[in-house]
């Protein structure tokens, strides 16, 4: 929630830029004819990575849950007020992006995941590996919630019962449609902000990316929080639901997140990235430094023509005067 950083992004992504053939950092060295990175899985080396960094999504997703969802305990009886929710996801985002964000660009978001491949910067092969990282850890999280916290005080925090406690859940007054859109538009600008980050332009703005990424998630989560529960996040919704049984309406958590953050990354990449422009603009002042490279070398091919021609004529000048004399 290796922002390059690669590094996106869930979050997140990496802060540093990434160097490509874009202004974007759209892919990175892939072989031509292995389109989905199953090469980059397959070889011993990049698969060995490629591992590494989908245990980092599954250690950094199980932290999101357990800590974010710890946040809804409240003390002495009394449920948690929704800002104080909102904030403990948040830096809890921030806590993660901070210690895998070098590791595996902290997406611990299947939303990202993808995102992240329609950029360019993840192969299918790699997304697809992240995703089930991301689920697993989600799934773990929340079970070893569960065994830590005592019944009682899951009952006592949560005055919908034990069964529901965590889980991303419609507002009554709130239309399914209407849910489905909040999460589009909510993830959506989150994935916008990975795709800003990630672009290479950007460098210069790339100091304290985990905290502007938490406070960003905690400011999502305190407006849409009360509609839809602000999920952001497919693997977020998931593991509590299945520990948990309550699968009502649980598509919206799928399909909105997915959906927002692919219109979100098809549009940066297409509109905002600027790939053609950047290409196609470096054309006319290659052109033209080529242009004066070659008037320079003509110039000085002259003025040494006219130079040595100048001491041909005084050496003439020179012999003419001696032998009128």
């Amino acid at each position: 929630m290796k922002m390059e950083h690669t590094s996106i992004s869930m979050v997140t992504g990496n802060p540093r830029g990434q160097s490509g053939t874009s202004k974007i950092n759209i892919p990175n060295g892939k072989n031509k004819n292995d389109s989905f990175g199953f090469n980059e899985v397959l070889n011993k080396k990049s698969g060995w990575n490629v591992l590494i960094a989908s245990l980092a999504e599954f250690l950094g997703t199980a932290v999101l849950i357990f800590v974010g969802c710890s946040g809804c305990l409240g003390s002495l009886g009394s449920q948690p007020p929704p800002f104080q929710v909102a904030f403990v996801f948040g830096f809890t985002v921030t806590l993660i992006i901070q210690s895998i964000g070098h590791i595996s660009d902290a997406h611990i978001n299947p939303a990202i995941t993808i995102g992240s491949i329609v950029l360019g910067k993840k192969s299918l092969a790699v997304g697809i590996f992240y995703i089930f990282a991301q689920c697993a850890g989600a799934i773990v999280g929340y079970g070893f919630l569960k065994i830590v916290t005592p019944i009682d005080i899951m009952y006592a925090t949560n005055h919908t019962g034990v069964d529901s406690f965590c889980v991303t859940q419609l507002n009554e007054k709130i239309h399914p449609i209407q849910g489905f859109l909040i999460e589009l538009a909510a993830t959506g600008v989150l994935m916008f902000m990975c795709s800003a980050v990630w672009d290479s332009r950007n460098e210069k703005n790339s100091d304290s990316i985990p905290i502007k990424f938490g406070l960003v998630i905690a400011g999502l989560c305190m407006v849409f929080g009360p509609h839809t529960g602000c999920s952001l996040n497919p693997a977020r919704s998931l593991g509590p639901a299945l520990w948990t049984g309550s699968w009502d309406k649980h598509w919206i958590y799928w399909l909105g997140p997915m959906t927002g953050a692919f219109i979100a990354s098809v549009l940066y990449r297409w509109i905002f990235a600027e790939k053609l422009k950047s290409s196609v603009s470096s054309l006319p002042v290659k052109a033209e430094v080529n242009a004066n490279s070659s008037q320079a070398r003509t110039e000085n091919g002259s003025s040494e023509y006219l130079i040595a021609n100048k001491k041909e004529n005084v050496m003439k000048n020179y012999k003419n005067k001696g032998k009128h004399s």
